[in-house]
């Protein structure tokens, strides 16, 4: 079948974790989608386009890593449905299977699964420089010849072999008519059973109708009316489910021997090994291996504080600057004060903190690409079995560190489901990225410069110590669960440590810069939002509050000799237009509660906005003191004004007792409403979205007011 410029068909990406998949999927799509060196970072399907040539364009599809098609996991079993499934948008017409050339025995046996379900199939085989570099000569051939599928060598770290591939899924797909070969004989199940259920359930071959035999659970893309057929179909045959994955694997296993000791892979695996095994001698010591995790986690953290200091400033200094010269070219208009005071000084508060996303995205990019952090996992997996988790748990609290969304949606990976509701219940105490700009600007305002051993910056410390803090918390709170939630107990955890290499430079900087772009991008339009909003509350007041106001400073500036109102006098006045606004009604109403935590009710405004984006914290507050009188004329950058906020007593509002508690706060505090919905699609229940809000927001009050009586 030739196929023409119009036509659009899907291709599916499938693997073992590790193999270089994603990696793939990025080189043919460029969207670069996330690679992480551990099993578990692509949760969900994500699909590209690519252009085969001759105008020929197709859909890459990238499945999440599985080992076979018996999955385990739920997100083993989005990879199993799209596969089996046989009607839909997703249902791939041609199927990429990426091998691991280093681990081509085991991952030789998911490729004849795939072959077996009798659609096109290319085997893309990723680390082949590395099997040459320990002096193996590769047949590529021979494996072409034994699987009967186009074999293709690719490298998608440099971009190489991506042409040819194109090339053999157009071939593949010219000849999908064309019966691929058999290797398994199905022997467990009678030819007139399998028939009768490919025929209810319309999957593509026998072996697919085997695995729907034999599935554990319902597949979503069956009807009622076909799993009650294929149910009775089963018992009507006799058929057993039992012992079918054993024999199956153990033929497949018989017909791929003869073929991997032909290539002699082994010399090749264990060349790779040698090298990451007396790495791992050290950094997975159980003594070492945690002080070099600290160490790691240390520098990241005075990283962001010692790399960042300097644009840091540049970006406060110009939009002061910036919001200045603005002030000063427009006319007293509503709409220039709209300008200036709502959306200038909104996007400030997001521009300023940039760089520290760049640079913390930056570095776990570099620790993802090197294979560091698979160990990582490996080294908490004991901790955090101990609190009701294993290892697997690790994978989406390390994710939390970027967002809590994708994290939540990593706790697919774990089997057991009283662990994986656990996982999702603390992972949203690990300190994601929306509260980094609460804490650069919190910790900025209330920690002194100083240094520790002479080096050590205390402020990036502190910094460390607010991410420990999420962690421990969510290990005493996952402790907790376990006694409280009932379920099978803890599974053991069995994970493939990938081999360690270079990172690819370019990639963390490409990370970078787009991390920095989303941040912008989507935090931006929310604090926007509120911002505009929060302007328009503070311009206008219920009643006659404004006027009272402005009536009772007329009268000051006639009481005067020039009749006009002193530089005191106007900071006085602008701090009680903005208090007799709707937005300072407002935050007086809930002032009462929030002021044992040491917060004044500018502070508490934006803790109701943080619901939406914890980011939005440093937004509302830098439009709240763009509109009040707080800025001082020696220094108008954000910190300045926050530094000059006073209580009506004169005292000031940000003092190391109440910095502290407010950072405590955001430590603990439920305040993402996405992350809320995430929880509640993942566990199909208001319940535990509830649980989770009321239980971290107990936690934020209760510690932040220990932290401010014991400080003040």
């Amino acid at each position: 079948m030739r196929l023409m410029s119009e036509d659009v068909f899907n291709i599916a990406l499938v693997g073992n974790p590790n193999s270089g998949k994603t990696s793939l999927f990025n080189t043919l799509t460029g969207l670069n989608q996330k690679v992480g060196n551990f099993p578990g970072v692509t949760v969900d399907r994500k699909t590209g386009t690519t252009n085969l040539g001759n105008g020929v364009k197709a859909n890459v599809i990238d499945l999440p890593g599985t080992y076979s098609l018996y999955p385990k996991s739920t997100d083993e079993y989005v990879a199993y449905e799209t596969l089996l499934n046989p009607s839909g948008p997703a249902v791939p017409d041609v199927i990429v299977v990426v091998a691991d050339a280093t681990m081509l025995q085991r991952n030789l046996l998911f490729c004849t699964q795939i072959i077996d379900l009798n659609k096109p199939v290319v085997l893309a085989l990723t680390m082949v420089d590395l099997v040459a570099q320990s002096g193996v000569k590769l047949d590529l051939k021979a494996i072409a010849d034994f699987l009967d599928v186009a074999v293709v060598p690719v490298n998608p770290r440099l971009g190489k072999g991506t042409d040819e591939l194109k090339k053999a899924v157009l071939a593949a797909k010219e000849k999908a008519t064309v019966v691929p070969k058999a290797f398994l004989a199905l022997e467990e199940a009678p030819k007139d059973f399998l028939d009768a259920v490919q025929t209810i359930s319309g999957v593509s071959s026998p072996y697919a109708a085997l695995h729907i035999a034999t599935a554990k659970e319902p597949l979503r893309f069956l009807s009622a009316q076909q799993q009650a057929d294929i149910n009775k179909k089963i018992t009507d045959s006799g058929f057993s489910k039992t012992k079918v994955q054993t024999r199956e694997v153990m033929e497949r296993f018989g017909r791929i021997e003869p073929l991997s000791a032909k290539l002699d892979m082994r010399k090749a695996v264990d060349e790779q090994q040698r090298f990451s095994k007396k790495i791992d001698e050290i950094l997975l010591h159980k003594v070492w291996g945690n002080v070099i995790l600290l160490l790691v986690l240390l520098f990241m953290f005075q990283a962001i504080f010692w790399l960042a200091t300097y644009p840091m400033d540049w970006i406060d200094a110009g939009f002061s600057g910036g919001g200045a010269w603005l002030k000063a070219q427009l006319p007293e208009t509503w709409w220039a004060d709209l300008l200036v005071n709502g959306l200038w000084a909104g996007l400030g508060g997001i521009v300023i903190f940039v760089p520290q996303i760049a640079i913390l995205f930056g570095i776990i990019t570099i620790l993802e690409d090197t294979g560091y952090m698979a160990r990582i996992t490996f080294l908490t997996d004991k901790l955090l079995k101990s609190v009701g988790m294993n290892g697997k748990a690790s994978m989406p609290l390390i994710s939390g560190l970027a967002c809590a969304i994708p994290a939540v949606m990593a706790t697919r990976i774990i089997e057991n489901k009283k662990e994986r509701l656990i996982a999702i219940m603390v992972t949203p105490l690990m300190s994601c990225s929306a509260r980094l700009p609460v804490y650069i600007i919190l910790i900025s305002l209330v920690v002194p410069e100083a240094t520790v051993m002479g080096f050590l910056s205390v402020q990036g410390l502190v910094m460390m110590g607010l991410y420990l803090l999420g962690f421990f918390m969510a290990l005493i709170v996952s402790k907790v669960m376990s006694w409280l939630i009932k379920g099978e107990r803890t599974q053991m955890f069995l994970m493939e440590l990938p081999v360690y290499r270079a990172p690819r430079w370019r990639n963390a900087l490409h990370t970078m810069i787009e991390k920095a772009k989303i941040f912008v991008v989507d935090a931006g339009k929310v604090i926007m939002i509120i911002s505009i909003v929060l302007w328009a509350l503070a311009k206008f007041g219920p009643g006659g509050r404004e006027a009272a106001v402005e009536a009772k400073y007329a009268q000051l500036a006639g009481a005067n000799a020039d009749s006009v109102l002193t530089a005191e006098q106007e900071f006085d006045k602008e701090n009680e237009h903005l208090e007799n606004s709707y937005i300072g009604v407002m935050g007086k109403a809930i002032e009462p509660a929030i002021k044992p935590l040491g917060y004044d009710w500018k502070i508490g405004i934006a803790l109701i906005t943080s619901f939406a984006a914890r980011e939005a914290y440093v937004g509302t507050i830098s439009t709240l003191y763009s509109l009040g009188g707080d800025a001082t004329e020696d220094d108008p950058t954000l910190k300045g004004k926050m530094a000059a906020a006073k209580w009506p007593d004169g005292k000031p509002v940000y003092t190391l007792a109440s910095g502290v508690s407010l950072l405590i706060f955001y430590v603990f505090a439920m305040q993402c409403m996405s992350t809320l919905a995430i929880v509640k699609r993942e566990t199909q229940s208001w319940k535990w979205p509830v649980i989770q809000t009321l239980y971290m927001g107990a936690l934020a009050y209760i510690c932040a007011l220990i932290a401010f009586n014991l400080l003040k």
